[in-house]
């Protein structure tokens, strides 16, 4: 009987330390995924973020989304702010009433604006160059267009609240605008240089 019992617990102890290194292997597989998945949409999450906190408070038009998709192919080296907000939506600056609260909103569209150009800028330095990275531009060339706008309706509330646009944060926020636009353009000459490269290739 005692024999018995012996063999019996020693054949559980085994199958439960098969059990546990299973269910450890199985842990260690899935935890590249997760991570390659984290890596793949960092660009991506940012920007769809940024361009959601806008829309939803209202610093730029909804109905706008059809002109930023046009506007974003056009090559964003030396384009004129102008040439991309001329459309925006008044909306924001005709409700503007109180510059304390127009200064609030201009520091939460900066975080979304430095947010999303840090995690363009540590993808960026870490991305193979044999990465594609058509879908990250496309998708800041997105937050950069309504960035742009924000800027305009910004400067439009404060004229309106204060007389005048010079308010320590709305400089910061353009700032960190045109700093998007740098890492944007970087995107920009990352693509055009990687089509560049598989042109010569077929030639």
């Amino acid at each position: 009987m005692g024999l018995r019992l012996t063999i019996a617990l020693t054949a559980c102890l085994s199958m439960t330390a098969c059990a546990t290194v299973d269910l450890n292997e199985v842990a260690l597989q899935s935890k590249p995924s997760a991570s390659k998945a984290v890596d793949i949409n960092v660009v991506q999450r940012a920007t769809a973020k940024l361009y959601a906190a806008f829309t939803s408070r209202g610093f730029v038009d909804k109905d706008s989304r059809n002109k930023m998709r046009s506007a974003a192919r056009v090559l964003l080296e030396g384009l004129e702010e102008k040439d991309v907000t001329s459309e925006a939506s008044v909306g924001y600056a005709a409700l503007a009433s109180d510059s304390r609260i127009v200064l609030s909103d201009i520091r939460i569209a900066s975080t979304h604006v430095e947010q999303t150009t840090k995690a363009a800028e540590v993808y960026l330095a870490m991305a193979p160059a044999e990465k594609k990275l058509r879908k990250e531009l496309v998708s800041l060339e997105k937050s950069l267009i309504a960035s742009r706008e924000a800027a305009t309706i910004f400067e439009e509330a404060l004229i309106k609240t204060t007389g005048r646009a010079s308010d320590t944060e709305f400089v910061s926020f353009k700032v960190s605008v045109n700093e998007l636009r740098d890492v944007t353009n970087a995107f920009g000459d990352r693509v055009r240089e990687s089509q560049m490269h598989k042109a010569n290739r077929i030639n």
